[in-house]
């Protein structure tokens, strides 16, 4: 079992990405499913109970059923070793941050375009480094500059494929993204719009920035990521190349600094469960 933590964590520590066929049970696949109705994502009734103050509450409101499903959704955690994957990735503790289970409708619409999930979507208002950190929601600190912020799970609870719902991550752009906030932080460059991966794109091609990088990653790295995102000015601004296709019970574990997006589901819903996986303090 060590062994598994160890491949899933280095090979997420060195890509920022993994991806796991039948990562869940059937038996877990089937009981998840009957708990799911149709919540939509980011409404509140796609997310479980976390923390102690979040369970009180539910119980409060007699929500004993959002209580119980989301224990469920602990033991499968459990189970699949999630908070022994993000130790080791962090080189730190972890916590669970987030859990939800959401329902995508079938639809012609990409469910989200090509982000970071830490980048600034408008830094007109970006004044200072503490508006930065507020702005997204960061848990760097003065010892912790340019780390992750979480590490994402996101299981499949139906079959996803390149134009139906299948989630996109691009290699190694997670450390694109820990170095220029590493430089914002540090106070080497003014916090700026980064969240679409164009505006990434752009500030990644500016010789100012890039010698600044260069300190920081392997130049192959940036030449490598500039290669592989120049589908982004294109007209379609789309690629199947980093495509993860997969089966129900498929998991797809990342950073969420590495850039990503989820395809249009054309052709059937599309069903999910995510965990989301924080740091809180170095390990000794």
């Amino acid at each position: 079992m060590k062994d598994k933590i160890n491949n899933i964590s280095d090979e997420i520590k060195e890509k920022g990405v993994v991806a796991i066929d039948n990562f869940l049970e059937n038996k877990d696949l089937e009981t998840v499913l009957k708990i799911v109705k149709e919540p939509k994502k980011g409404s509140m009734e796609s997310y479980y109970p976390v923390y102690l103050s979040q369970y009180i509450s539910k119980l409060i409101k007699f929500d004993f059923k959002k209580v119980n499903n989301s224990l469920f959704f602990k033991k499968i955690a459990k189970k699949l070793n999630f908070k022994e994957i993000s130790e080791t990735v962090f080189g730190a503790k972890a916590e669970l941050q987030m859990i939800d289970c959401y329902h995508n409708k079938q639809s012609n619409d990409q469910i989200l375009s090509w982000h970071n999930d830490i980048g600034i979507k408008d830094s007109k208002n970006i004044n200072s480094l503490k508006d930065f950190y507020s702005a997204t929601k960061a848990t760097f600190s003065k010892n912790q500059t340019g780390d992750a912020r979480g590490i994402k799970f996101f299981i499949y609870l139906t079959d996803v494929k390149s134009d139906n719902g299948s989630l996109a991550v691009i290699p190694y752009s997670d450390k694109i993204v820990k170095s220029i906030c590493s430089l914002i932080t540090k106070k080497k460059i003014e916090p700026i719009s980064f969240w679409s991966l164009k505006n990434l794109r752009n500030l990644v091609n500016q010789k100012i920035i890039q010698e600044l990088l260069y300190e920081d990653i392997q130049k192959e790295i940036i030449d490598n990521f500039l290669k592989n995102t120049n589908f982004i000015e294109n007209e379609i601004a789309d690629t199947t190349q980093f495509d993860y296709q997969m089966n129900r019970g498929g998991a797809v574990i990342f950073d969420e600094l590495s850039v990503h997006r989820g395809s249009a589901p054309k052709k059937t819903d599309r069903i999910v469960l995510r965990f989301v996986y924080k740091k809180i303090n170095t390990l000794n």
